[in-house]
Protein backbone atom coordinates (compact mmCIF):
# COMPACT_ATOMS: atom_id res chain seq x y z
CA UNK A 1 0.00 0.00 0.00
CA UNK A 2 3.08 2.30 -0.28
CA UNK A 3 3.24 2.91 3.38
CA UNK A 4 6.12 3.41 5.39
CA UNK A 5 7.34 0.70 7.37
CA UNK A 6 7.36 3.29 10.41
CA UNK A 7 3.74 4.36 9.76
CA UNK A 8 2.51 0.63 9.43
CA UNK A 9 4.25 -0.42 12.68
CA UNK A 10 3.04 2.97 14.55
CA UNK A 11 -0.87 1.77 13.16
CA UNK A 12 -0.36 -1.56 14.31
CA UNK A 13 1.12 -0.90 17.85
CA UNK A 14 -1.55 2.06 18.56
CA UNK A 15 -4.54 -0.09 17.57
CA UNK A 16 -2.68 -2.99 19.99
CA UNK A 17 -2.21 -0.69 23.09
CA UNK A 18 -6.12 0.15 22.47
CA UNK A 19 -7.23 -3.45 23.35
CA UNK A 20 -7.49 -3.42 26.77
CA UNK A 21 -9.44 0.03 26.16
CA UNK A 22 -11.80 -1.35 23.61
CA UNK A 23 -12.46 -4.08 25.56
CA UNK A 24 -12.85 -2.09 29.07
CA UNK A 25 -16.52 -1.38 29.35
CA UNK A 26 -17.44 -4.66 28.48
CA UNK A 27 -14.86 -6.39 31.37
CA UNK A 28 -15.89 -3.98 34.15
CA UNK A 29 -19.53 -4.98 33.37
CA UNK A 30 -18.45 -8.46 34.02
CA UNK A 31 -15.60 -8.25 36.50
CA UNK A 32 -18.21 -5.83 38.34
CA UNK A 33 -20.91 -8.48 38.83
CA UNK A 34 -18.25 -11.02 39.69
CA UNK A 35 -16.27 -9.44 42.09
CA UNK A 36 -19.39 -7.19 43.90
CA UNK A 37 -22.51 -9.33 42.98
CA UNK A 38 -24.56 -6.16 41.62
CA UNK A 39 -25.05 -5.12 37.92
CA UNK A 40 -25.76 -1.86 39.33
CA UNK A 41 -23.02 -1.32 40.71
CA UNK A 42 -21.33 -2.86 37.86
CA UNK A 43 -23.48 -0.27 35.26
CA UNK A 44 -22.36 2.49 37.53
CA UNK A 45 -18.92 1.57 36.73
CA UNK A 46 -19.11 1.43 33.69
CA UNK A 47 -20.43 4.53 33.27
CA UNK A 48 -17.66 6.19 35.63
CA UNK A 49 -14.92 4.57 32.95
CA UNK A 50 -16.87 6.41 30.11
CA UNK A 51 -17.19 9.77 31.57
CA UNK A 52 -13.21 9.63 32.99
CA UNK A 53 -12.58 8.97 29.53
CA UNK A 54 -14.57 11.57 27.90
CA UNK A 55 -13.10 14.96 30.44
CA UNK A 56 -9.27 13.67 29.85
CA UNK A 57 -9.11 12.98 26.05
CA UNK A 58 -8.35 16.56 25.14
CA UNK A 59 -6.33 17.46 27.96
CA UNK A 60 -4.29 14.54 27.35
CA UNK A 61 -4.50 15.39 23.55
CA UNK A 62 -2.93 19.01 24.87
CA UNK A 63 -0.08 17.09 26.82
CA UNK A 64 0.93 14.97 23.65
CA UNK A 65 1.75 18.73 21.53
CA UNK A 66 3.55 20.15 24.75
CA UNK A 67 5.39 17.54 26.59
CA UNK A 68 5.83 15.23 23.70
CA UNK A 69 4.34 11.28 22.81
CA UNK A 70 6.57 9.10 24.49
CA UNK A 71 6.64 11.01 28.40
CA UNK A 72 2.69 11.37 28.11
CA UNK A 73 2.05 7.77 26.56
CA UNK A 74 4.20 6.17 29.42
CA UNK A 75 2.69 7.90 32.38
CA UNK A 76 -0.89 7.35 31.55
CA UNK A 77 -0.28 3.62 30.18
CA UNK A 78 1.37 2.49 33.73
CA UNK A 79 -1.23 4.54 35.45
CA UNK A 80 -4.15 3.10 33.69
CA UNK A 81 -2.48 -0.80 34.20
CA UNK A 82 -2.21 0.20 38.01
CA UNK A 83 -6.35 1.16 37.78
CA UNK A 84 -6.82 -2.21 35.68
CA UNK A 85 -4.86 -4.04 38.49
CA UNK A 86 -6.71 -2.58 41.21
CA UNK A 87 -9.98 -3.16 39.15
CA UNK A 88 -9.66 -6.70 38.62
CA UNK A 89 -9.04 -7.01 42.59
CA UNK A 90 -11.65 -4.84 44.17
CA UNK A 91 -14.39 -6.05 45.86
CA UNK A 92 -15.97 -3.06 47.78
CA UNK A 93 -18.71 -1.38 45.86
CA UNK A 94 -17.45 1.87 45.99
CA UNK A 95 -13.62 1.12 45.40
CA UNK A 96 -14.62 -0.83 42.35
CA UNK A 97 -16.89 2.37 40.88
CA UNK A 98 -13.42 5.06 42.04
CA UNK A 99 -11.04 2.31 40.69
CA UNK A 100 -13.28 2.17 37.02
CA UNK A 101 -13.69 6.10 37.02
CA UNK A 102 -9.71 5.92 37.48
CA UNK A 103 -9.33 3.81 34.67
CA UNK A 104 -11.37 5.98 32.63
CA UNK A 105 -9.45 9.37 33.98
CA UNK A 106 -5.73 7.58 32.93
CA UNK A 107 -7.00 6.13 29.65
CA UNK A 108 -3.65 6.41 27.58
CA UNK A 109 -4.10 8.41 24.17
CA UNK A 110 -2.69 5.94 22.10
CA UNK A 111 -5.13 6.55 19.03
CA UNK A 112 -4.67 10.18 19.50
CA UNK A 113 -1.11 10.02 19.55
CA UNK A 114 -1.04 7.51 16.40
CA UNK A 115 -3.48 9.55 14.23
CA UNK A 116 -1.78 13.21 14.80
CA UNK A 117 1.40 11.74 14.20
CA UNK A 118 0.83 10.15 11.05
CA UNK A 119 0.92 13.08 9.05
CA UNK A 120 4.27 13.22 10.04
CA UNK A 121 5.08 10.08 9.21
CA UNK A 122 3.26 8.96 5.64
CA UNK A 123 3.62 11.62 2.64
CA UNK A 124 0.63 13.76 1.72
CA UNK A 125 -0.90 11.89 -0.95
CA UNK A 126 -0.55 8.44 0.62
CA UNK A 127 -2.11 10.36 3.81
CA UNK A 128 -5.48 8.87 3.11
CA UNK A 129 -4.91 5.12 2.44
CA UNK A 130 -2.93 5.50 5.62
CA UNK A 131 -5.84 6.30 8.15
CA UNK A 132 -7.93 3.59 5.88
CA UNK A 133 -5.21 0.96 7.17
CA UNK A 134 -5.84 2.50 10.83
CA UNK A 135 -9.70 2.34 10.44
CA UNK A 136 -9.09 -1.73 9.34
CA UNK A 137 -6.90 -1.66 12.20
CA UNK A 138 -9.92 -0.54 14.27
CA UNK A 139 -11.99 -3.10 13.02
CA UNK A 140 -10.10 -5.92 13.39
CA UNK A 141 -9.59 -5.18 17.12
CA UNK A 142 -13.47 -5.12 17.21
CA UNK A 143 -13.76 -7.93 15.69
CA UNK A 144 -10.94 -9.88 17.57
CA UNK A 145 -11.49 -8.63 20.50
CA UNK A 146 -14.51 -10.29 21.68
CA UNK A 147 -13.69 -13.67 20.41
CA UNK A 148 -10.29 -12.98 23.05
CA UNK A 149 -12.71 -11.89 25.76
CA UNK A 150 -14.90 -15.08 24.82
CA UNK A 151 -11.84 -17.69 24.94
CA UNK A 152 -10.19 -16.01 28.25
CA UNK A 153 -13.08 -15.70 29.85
CA UNK A 154 -13.44 -19.65 29.89
CA UNK A 155 -9.55 -19.87 30.43
CA UNK A 156 -8.99 -17.25 33.59
CA UNK A 157 -12.24 -15.42 34.12
CA UNK A 158 -13.10 -11.70 33.50
CA UNK A 159 -10.62 -10.38 35.88
CA UNK A 160 -7.40 -12.61 34.29
CA UNK A 161 -8.71 -11.49 30.72
CA UNK A 162 -8.56 -7.93 31.62
CA UNK A 163 -5.02 -7.91 33.62
CA UNK A 164 -3.94 -9.85 30.24
CA UNK A 165 -5.32 -7.20 27.81
CA UNK A 166 -3.62 -4.39 29.94
CA UNK A 167 -0.49 -5.95 29.75
CA UNK A 168 -0.70 -6.66 26.35
CA UNK A 169 -1.94 -3.00 25.87
CA UNK A 170 0.84 -1.67 27.64
CA UNK A 171 3.93 -3.76 26.12
CA UNK A 172 2.61 -2.44 23.07
CA UNK A 173 2.30 1.24 24.35
CA UNK A 174 5.81 0.84 25.58
CA UNK A 175 7.24 -0.27 22.33
CA UNK A 176 4.84 2.51 20.84
CA UNK A 177 6.41 5.30 23.25
CA UNK A 178 10.11 4.20 21.60
CA UNK A 179 10.01 4.48 18.40
CA UNK A 180 7.42 7.89 18.30
CA UNK A 181 9.44 11.06 18.25
CA UNK A 182 10.08 12.46 21.81
CA UNK A 183 8.51 15.47 21.00
CA UNK A 184 5.52 15.85 18.60
CA UNK A 185 7.11 17.29 15.47
CA UNK A 186 6.09 19.94 12.98
CA UNK A 187 4.46 18.00 10.17
CA UNK A 188 5.79 18.99 6.87
CA UNK A 189 3.76 17.67 4.00
CA UNK A 190 0.63 18.17 5.44
CA UNK A 191 -0.73 21.71 5.15
CA UNK A 192 -3.43 22.83 6.95
CA UNK A 193 -5.83 26.02 6.95
CA UNK A 194 -5.18 29.40 9.42
CA UNK A 195 -7.32 29.59 12.69
CA UNK A 196 -10.02 31.61 10.88
CA UNK A 197 -10.96 28.57 8.42
CA UNK A 198 -9.70 25.94 10.36
CA UNK A 199 -12.03 26.22 13.79
CA UNK A 200 -15.08 25.72 11.87
CA UNK A 201 -14.04 22.66 9.85
CA UNK A 202 -13.02 21.74 13.34
CA UNK A 203 -16.19 22.46 15.42
CA UNK A 204 -18.03 20.86 11.83
CA UNK A 205 -16.47 17.42 12.40
CA UNK A 206 -17.00 16.88 16.20
CA UNK A 207 -20.72 17.95 15.72
CA UNK A 208 -21.08 15.67 13.06
CA UNK A 209 -19.06 12.78 14.75
CA UNK A 210 -21.05 13.37 17.86
CA UNK A 211 -24.82 12.74 16.28
CA UNK A 212 -22.94 9.67 14.28
CA UNK A 213 -21.56 8.86 18.05
CA UNK A 214 -25.38 8.68 18.90
CA UNK A 215 -26.29 6.17 16.05
CA UNK A 216 -23.64 3.91 17.34
CA UNK A 217 -24.48 3.69 20.73
CA UNK A 218 -28.10 3.12 19.65
CA UNK A 219 -26.97 0.24 17.80
CA UNK A 220 -25.04 -1.39 20.61
CA UNK A 221 -28.13 -1.70 22.48
CA UNK A 222 -30.93 -2.55 19.62
CA UNK A 223 -28.51 -5.33 18.04
CA UNK A 224 -29.01 -7.11 20.94
CA UNK A 225 -32.31 -6.00 21.69
CA UNK A 226 -33.83 -7.36 17.80
CA UNK A 227 -31.39 -10.35 18.33
CA UNK A 228 -33.21 -11.55 22.03
CA UNK A 229 -36.94 -9.89 20.35
CA UNK A 230 -36.40 -12.63 17.18
CA UNK A 231 -35.85 -15.31 19.82
CA UNK A 232 -32.34 -15.99 18.96
CA UNK A 233 -29.88 -13.75 21.64
CA UNK A 234 -27.24 -15.90 20.54
CA UNK A 235 -27.36 -14.42 17.39
CA UNK A 236 -26.28 -10.64 18.44
CA UNK A 237 -22.48 -11.12 18.71
CA UNK A 238 -22.68 -12.58 14.90
CA UNK A 239 -24.37 -9.88 14.06
CA UNK A 240 -22.58 -7.38 15.85
CA UNK A 241 -19.32 -9.30 13.41
CA UNK A 242 -21.54 -9.15 10.30
CA UNK A 243 -21.34 -5.58 10.75
CA UNK A 244 -17.88 -4.74 11.23
CA UNK A 245 -16.97 -7.89 8.47
CA UNK A 246 -19.00 -5.23 6.28
CA UNK A 247 -16.72 -2.41 7.65
CA UNK A 248 -13.30 -3.77 7.26
CA UNK A 249 -14.53 -4.77 3.20
CA UNK A 250 -15.06 -1.01 3.07
CA UNK A 251 -12.37 0.03 4.64
CA UNK A 252 -10.55 -3.00 2.44
CA UNK A 253 -11.60 -1.04 -0.89
CA UNK A 254 -10.30 2.38 0.61
CA UNK A 255 -6.95 1.38 1.37
CA UNK A 256 -6.30 -0.66 -1.78
CA UNK A 257 -7.91 2.43 -4.24
CA UNK A 258 -7.46 5.38 -2.69
CA UNK A 259 -9.64 8.00 -2.43
CA UNK A 260 -11.33 9.43 -5.42
CA UNK A 261 -12.41 13.17 -5.88
CA UNK A 262 -11.89 16.10 -2.91
CA UNK A 263 -11.55 14.97 0.60
CA UNK A 264 -15.03 17.02 1.88
CA UNK A 265 -16.65 15.00 -0.95
CA UNK A 266 -16.15 12.08 0.13
CA UNK A 267 -16.72 12.60 3.74
CA UNK A 268 -20.57 13.88 2.63
CA UNK A 269 -20.75 11.06 0.10
CA UNK A 270 -20.00 8.66 2.82
CA UNK A 271 -22.08 10.18 5.14
CA UNK A 272 -24.62 10.01 2.75
CA UNK A 273 -24.32 6.09 2.12
CA UNK A 274 -24.25 5.74 5.80
CA UNK A 275 -27.51 7.41 6.33
CA UNK A 276 -28.89 5.73 3.37
CA UNK A 277 -28.17 2.43 4.26
CA UNK A 278 -29.81 2.50 7.80
CA UNK A 279 -32.97 2.99 6.84
CA UNK A 280 -32.41 -0.75 6.02
CA UNK A 281 -32.42 -1.41 9.61
CA UNK A 282 -36.41 -0.75 9.28
CA UNK A 283 -37.43 -3.15 7.17
CA UNK A 284 -35.72 -7.11 8.90
CA UNK A 285 -38.22 -8.65 10.71
CA UNK A 286 -36.15 -12.36 11.11
CA UNK A 287 -32.40 -12.50 12.12
CA UNK A 288 -30.90 -13.42 8.63
CA UNK A 289 -32.91 -10.12 7.33
CA UNK A 290 -30.94 -8.03 9.40
CA UNK A 291 -27.89 -9.46 8.98
CA UNK A 292 -27.55 -8.90 5.45
CA UNK A 293 -28.92 -5.26 6.24
CA UNK A 294 -26.56 -4.64 9.23
CA UNK A 295 -23.28 -6.04 6.66
CA UNK A 296 -24.50 -3.25 4.37
CA UNK A 297 -24.87 -1.13 6.77
CA UNK A 298 -21.25 -1.21 7.83
CA UNK A 299 -19.32 -0.63 4.19
CA UNK A 300 -19.08 2.91 4.32
CA UNK A 301 -18.00 2.57 7.65
CA UNK A 302 -14.32 2.24 7.96
CA UNK A 303 -14.12 4.97 4.62
CA UNK A 304 -15.89 7.38 6.47
CA UNK A 305 -13.76 6.91 9.82
CA UNK A 306 -10.83 7.72 7.76
CA UNK A 307 -11.74 10.24 5.65
CA UNK A 308 -13.07 12.10 8.91
CA UNK A 309 -9.53 11.59 10.48
CA UNK A 310 -7.42 12.88 7.54
CA UNK A 311 -10.32 15.71 7.60
CA UNK A 312 -9.50 16.37 11.53
CA UNK A 313 -5.71 16.34 10.90
CA UNK A 314 -5.56 18.78 7.91
CA UNK A 315 -8.10 21.06 10.01
CA UNK A 316 -5.95 21.34 12.93
CA UNK A 317 -2.32 21.11 11.99
CA UNK A 318 0.42 20.21 15.13
CA UNK A 319 0.32 21.77 17.53
CA UNK A 320 -3.22 20.93 17.99
CA UNK A 321 -4.00 17.57 15.85
CA UNK A 322 -3.76 15.48 18.86
CA UNK A 323 -5.98 17.83 21.59
CA UNK A 324 -8.42 18.07 18.62
CA UNK A 325 -8.61 14.18 18.45
CA UNK A 326 -9.62 14.00 22.10
CA UNK A 327 -11.94 16.21 21.48
CA UNK A 328 -13.41 13.77 18.87
CA UNK A 329 -12.89 11.15 21.54
CA UNK A 330 -14.89 13.08 24.02
CA UNK A 331 -17.73 13.92 21.73
CA UNK A 332 -18.03 10.01 20.44
CA UNK A 333 -18.30 9.12 24.37
CA UNK A 334 -20.83 11.69 24.76
CA UNK A 335 -22.86 10.72 21.71
CA UNK A 336 -22.70 6.94 22.62
CA UNK A 337 -23.93 7.79 26.10
CA UNK A 338 -26.94 9.72 24.95
CA UNK A 339 -27.55 6.57 22.00
CA UNK A 340 -27.74 3.77 24.15
CA UNK A 341 -29.69 5.16 26.72
CA UNK A 342 -32.24 6.76 24.93
CA UNK A 343 -32.62 3.97 22.50
CA UNK A 344 -32.80 1.02 25.30
CA UNK A 345 -36.54 3.54 26.19
CA UNK A 346 -37.51 3.71 22.59
CA UNK A 347 -37.36 0.02 22.29
CA UNK A 348 -39.16 -1.21 25.43
CA UNK A 349 -42.07 1.44 24.59
CA UNK A 350 -42.03 0.75 20.58
CA UNK A 351 -39.74 -2.22 19.59
CA UNK A 352 -36.17 -2.71 17.73
CA UNK A 353 -37.55 -2.08 14.46
CA UNK A 354 -39.20 1.42 15.44
CA UNK A 355 -36.16 2.03 17.47
CA UNK A 356 -33.32 1.68 14.77
CA UNK A 357 -35.22 4.91 13.56
CA UNK A 358 -33.05 6.56 15.90
CA UNK A 359 -30.11 5.09 14.60
CA UNK A 360 -31.20 6.93 11.10
CA UNK A 361 -32.53 9.89 12.38
CA UNK A 362 -28.96 10.74 14.41
CA UNK A 363 -26.89 10.02 10.50
CA UNK A 364 -29.49 11.80 8.89
CA UNK A 365 -28.87 15.12 11.56
CA UNK A 366 -25.14 13.76 10.89
CA UNK A 367 -25.41 14.27 7.19
CA UNK A 368 -28.04 17.65 7.18
CA UNK A 369 -24.82 19.73 9.34
CA UNK A 370 -22.40 17.98 7.42
CA UNK A 371 -24.15 19.21 3.61
CA UNK A 372 -25.23 22.46 5.36
CA UNK A 373 -21.83 23.62 7.06
CA UNK A 374 -19.89 21.91 4.14
CA UNK A 375 -17.94 25.33 2.99
CA UNK A 376 -16.07 24.88 6.08
CA UNK A 377 -15.11 20.96 5.29
CA UNK A 378 -14.10 22.65 1.42
CA UNK A 379 -11.59 25.20 3.25
CA UNK A 380 -9.37 22.19 4.33
CA UNK A 381 -6.31 21.53 2.37
CA UNK A 382 -6.34 19.32 0.18
CA UNK A 383 -3.74 17.65 -1.57
CA UNK A 384 -4.92 15.68 -4.17
CA UNK A 385 -7.18 19.03 -5.21
CA UNK A 386 -6.05 22.17 -6.48
CA UNK A 387 -6.84 24.89 -3.78
CA UNK A 388 -10.32 26.26 -3.21
CA UNK A 389 -11.46 30.22 -2.28
CA UNK A 390 -11.30 30.81 1.19
CA UNK A 391 -14.42 30.97 2.54
CA UNK A 392 -16.01 33.77 4.03
CA UNK A 393 -15.74 34.87 8.00
CA UNK A 394 -17.77 32.66 10.00
CA UNK A 395 -20.82 34.63 11.51
CA UNK A 396 -20.72 34.77 15.36
CA UNK A 397 -22.81 32.69 17.14
CA UNK A 398 -23.12 29.86 14.42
Amino acid sequence: MNLPRRALAAIGLMNLAQLPVAMRQLLVVLIGHENTGSFATAGIASAACGIGLALTAPVAGRLLARLGDRPVLLATGFAHLAALVGLALATEPAVFVLLAAAAGLTTPPALSSGRSLLPVLVPGPALTRAYAVNAIGQEILYVGGPLAVTLSLTLTGPSGALLAFGAIGTTALVVNAALVPGRAPAATDAPGPGPRTGRPAFRTLVAVHFAYMIAIGAMWVLVPAFAAGAGHPDQAGLLITLWSVGSLAGGLLLAARGRRGALATGYLVLLGALAGTSLGLLLPRTVPQLAVAITIFGLALAPWLAVTDELMARATPPPHTAAAFGWLQTAGQLGVAIGAGISGRIHDRYGANAAFLLVSGALLTAFGLALYRRRWLRTVTDPAQPPTVPAPAEPVGR
